[in-house]
């Protein structure tokens, strides 16, 4: 019930685009709550560090309710969703190679690794992502609104199923770290999926398997100290076999295996530097293969000389 009430601050924001405003350039695209009050919107645009006539360099889209519904009651109760759509999201062209970079303004749900894993899995590459609320709530809706900003930007759709399947990796994550007893954090739960999706990225694991994806599983709960009920494994299995349809690249496997890098050291993402070896040598040109390879040794050495 908890996880539900922190959810029902969230879902007074926004979803896709309605209508789109005339603006300079497709670098930064701010994408707005369609139900702010002006002064709601003072607040937001306060804490993207814009003005009104800020917004005539970005492009600028509004999101609504209606969206919100449509690609997420399938996941919470409608009446959870709620009417209004107010949070808001900026995003910036990053230069090539800078990854996924999230940050957040009120929002008390949703943590940024988690917006960053399921941005990454629909397919983001290099931006900067702002998500505020003018109060603090959950953020979940955040997802979307991130997403079809970048569709503006990069002048590419994101596929309703990349797009369902992000949210399904969100809201999943989030359940997972609100349920989860003891001393288990955000950090840790988003640190387990970025382990399992590298071993559906170097092919280490069939989901067509149940009883392998359950071994598999077993394995994570015991590198992450994290007790998972039957009902929490049935929802990875489901969320795996989505990722598993989606297909990962090297590049998607580097980022997160650097995630486990940071927090866990290398003993336990062993496996993720033969992943991205294999990964690279298959989807990249020999100069782009060069490129990772001398990225890969760069954080292991300096993550050998911590440890």
């Amino acid at each position: 019930m908890k996880k539900f009430i922190g959810i029902l601050a969230v879902l007074f924001m926004f979803c896709l685009y309605g209508t789109t405003a005339m603006a300079a350039d497709n670098d930064t695209v701010v994408a707005l709550g369609a139900d702010l009050t002006s002064e709601q919107r003072a607040t937001v645009l306060n804490l993207m560090g814009l003005t009104e006539s800020d917004l005539s360099e970005c492009t600028v889209i509004y999101t609504t309710n209606e969206m919100e519904h449509e690609y997420l009651d399938s996941y919470l109760d409608p009446a959870v969703i709620g009417t209004k759509s107010l949070s808001s999201v900026k995003i910036t062209k990053a230069q090539s190679g800078s990854g996924v970079i999230v940050t957040t303004q009120n929002i008390n749900y949703c943590t940024t690794g988690m917006y960053r894993n399921a941005l990454m899995t629909a397919g983001m590459e290099d931006t900067e992502v702002l998500v505020v609320a003018p109060t603090p709530i959950s953020g979940t809706a955040g997802l979307i609104g991130a997403l079809k900003a970048y569709e503006v930007m990069s002048s590419s759709q994101v596929s309703d199923t990349a797009l369902d399947t992000a949210l399904d990796e969100l809201i999943t994550t989030g359940e997972l770290a609100d349920s989860i007893q003891g001393d288990i954090s955000s950090e840790d739960v988003e640190a387990l999926m970025a382990w399992l999706k590298s071993k559906i990225a170097s092919g280490e694991l069939d989901t067509g398997d149940e009883d392998s994806v359950r071994d598999v599983i077993k394995e994570g709960e015991s590198n992450f100290g994290i007790t998972l009920s039957e009902k929490e494994i049935q929802d990875i299995i489901s969320l795996l076999k989505k990722l598993d349809s989606l297909g990962l690249n090297a590049e998607y496997l580097l980022e997160q295996a650097q995630k486990l890098y940071d927090k866990y050291g290398l003993d336990l993402v062993e496996n993720a530097n033969d992943a991205i070896n294999e990964a690279v040598g298959n989807a990249v040109t020999t100069a782009a293969k060069n490129f990772f390879q001398n990225l890969k040794d760069s954080i292991s050495n300096f993550f050998k000389n911590l440890f």
